[in-house]
């Protein structure tokens, strides 16, 4: 593993070093983002019933909340000013808005078939890139830094076997959101 240089920076192989390349990394992580964010709004746009609709978008909140915290904290590490972090934070929270808006705008002119045609689509694509960003681009690079690495796997453990015994408890109750 690399060792940290005159100027505080590792010289590693896990983070790009170069800070051209680190605010490469940065705008492609809020690119990514802000097009996850967009189809997280075409998620919740598309929900049939209020409850779904808020309890999606109570959870996305909260999603949106740790996200944040994480991007900028990456935009610090990048050299990113205040008013880049803004913007770039910005940018990426009106997408889920967005893609609400546009959702429901599309809903509404459709009759119920086509309707059950676009809903579906629209949540496989949102499921699709969800699952994507999350395997491919952020634990993918968490993984690659070998620093504490049992913690890590022991925390993505915990969590699919929460949200696993989550879907479980839900469907075994018969609570389906109908």
């Amino acid at each position: 593993m690399g060792g940290y240089s005159k100027i505080g920076r590792t010289n590693n192989k896990e983070e790009p070093s170069v800070p051209g390349q680190q605010k490469k990394s940065a705008a492609m992580l809020i690119l990514a983002l802000s097009i996850h964010s967009f189809f997280e709004g075409l998620a919740i746009g598309v929900e049939s019933t209020q409850a779904v609709f808020l309890q999606l978008a109570a959870a996305i909140t909260v999603h949106k909340c740790v996200i944040a915290f994480a991007v900028g904290s990456r935009l610090i590490h990048c050299g990113k000013s205040t008013m880049d972090m803004i913007l770039c934070l910005a940018c990426m929270c009106i997408m889920t808005p967005i893609g609400v808006v546009l959702a429901i705008g599309i809903l509404e002119l459709l009759d119920s078939y086509t309707l059950l045609i676009v809903s579906g689509s629209i949540q496989g694509v949102s499921t699709g890139f969800f699952l994507y960003i999350t395997f491919a681009e952020m634990l993918f690079q968490e993984m690659k830094s070998k620093h504490d690495s049992a913690l890590k796997v022991s925390f993505m453990t915990f969590g699919v076997l929460l949200v696993t015994a989550s879907t479980i408890w839900h469907n075994w109750n018969g609570d389906h959101g109908h």
